[in-house]
């Protein structure tokens, strides 16, 4: 049984009408209450602005085990004013929408807003109570240029400029690389996108501190039933946000069912599935100062590397006298610990399980 919060969303962008979507919500709300109780989910639905209404009422009328949280696609930061063709968060608030996305790639990268756009966006859908989506990601250009974790951090610290410490359960992020998504998206390996959220979660820390753990940040990019299994049992991936492979009801429920049961076949194994190399794993986690210490996890062809909370909670001595460990030392805040490249994987794939 998974004891995890999952999120599990999708942008049905500028496709399905009025009735489409009544009828796809209709039959994602049905699919969904077949899923067990165990499972802690958070499932939102982000239509066109027509829509929304009545996805509203659709979605309050099917109250069932699960409900679906309705966000809107776009907003103008401004209650009011002479803003042709914009919507206010008023009017979104009228509707009962309970969700803002802000910064799609789309947005950014199409219709030309800036950082310090979504920024104001962020700021006024935090101050009307709504749950706020920021959206980030890099273009192909940028990450040819690996300047990828520079524009992310970039993206993410004028985009939350202003956030306070209070508004943060009411923020998630997406990242979403911009050449992973539409029709001609290249789907991002799990393990690179593991790295893009480690980097986003590292700068969540210096941002907001302890408090930004409260952030849940999804992945979308090409998410289909092929590669969600492997995306969501990345440890700093908390969530997917799915684009067409989800815009099928009966699709979008067997994604969620298939991830849920790798999930908790994970967990399961890893409590009673222990091996030399869980073992080691366990005993590195309880010397760097318990999972809640690690902030972030990456590793190369010799070398675990962990970014952590409070420095002050490792034990490096305990650290080089657990088996296989041949070293350990540091480089500004990242402690590496050294092992046999013929382990290496083994050592991190069940650091990964532990940490998810």
């Amino acid at each position: 049984m998974s004891t995890k919060k999952i999120y599990f969303g999708t942008n049905l962008k500028m496709y399905k009408g009025n009735q489409a979507v009544v009828q796809y919500l209709s039959e994602l709300s049905d699919f969904a209450n077949n899923l067990q109780p165990e499972y802690e989910i958070t499932l939102f639905v982000i239509p066109s602005y027509t829509t929304l209404k009545d996805a509203v009422s659709c979605a309050q009328e099917k109250t069932g085990r699960l409900p679906i949280k309705i966000g809107a696609q776009n907003m103008n930061p401004n209650d009011n004013g002479q803003f042709t063709g914009e919507i206010s968060p008023l009017m979104l608030n009228e509707l009962g929408v309970q969700l803002v996305m802000i910064g799609h790639s789309e947005r950014r990268h199409v219709m030309k807003e800036t950082d310090q756009e979504e920024n104001e966006k962020v700021l006024s859908a935090l101050k009307h109570g709504f749950t706020t989506l920021l959206c980030i990601g890099e273009t192909l250009e940028q990450k040819n240029y690996n300047i990828s974790d520079e524009v992310l951090r970039t993206q993410l610290k004028i985009g939350l400029q202003g956030v306070s410490v209070e508004q943060l359960p009411s923020l998630w992020i997406a990242y979403e690389p911009v050449w992973a998504i539409g029709t001609g998206g290249i789907p991002a390996t799990a393990d690179y996108a593991d790295e893009k959220h480690t980097v986003i979660k590292q700068c969540l820390l210096e941002l907001f501190g302890e408090e930004s753990k409260k952030i849940p940040v999804l992945y979308g990019g090409s998410v289909n039933l092929e590669n969600s299994n492997e995306l969501i049992l990345q440890p700093h991936i908390d969530g997917l946000f799915v684009g067409r492979s989800a815009w099928d009801a009966e699709n979008f429920y067997q994604l969620i069912i298939n991830t849920l049961d790798v999930v908790s076949a994970e967990e399961m194994r890893s409590i009673s599935d222990e091996n030399e190399f869980s073992i080691i794993a366990r005993q590195l986690i309880n010397e760097l100062g318990g999972k809640s210490n690690i902030s972030a996890l990456t590793h190369c062809a010799t070398r675990i590397r962990v970014v952590l909370d409070d420095e002050t909670k490792i034990d490096k001595i305990a650290i080089e006298k657990i088996s296989m460990v041949k070293g350990i030392f540091s480089i500004t805040k990242q402690f590496q610990i050294i092992f046999d490249k013929q382990i290496i994987d083994d050592i991190y794939s069940e650091l990964k399980i532990l940490l998810k």
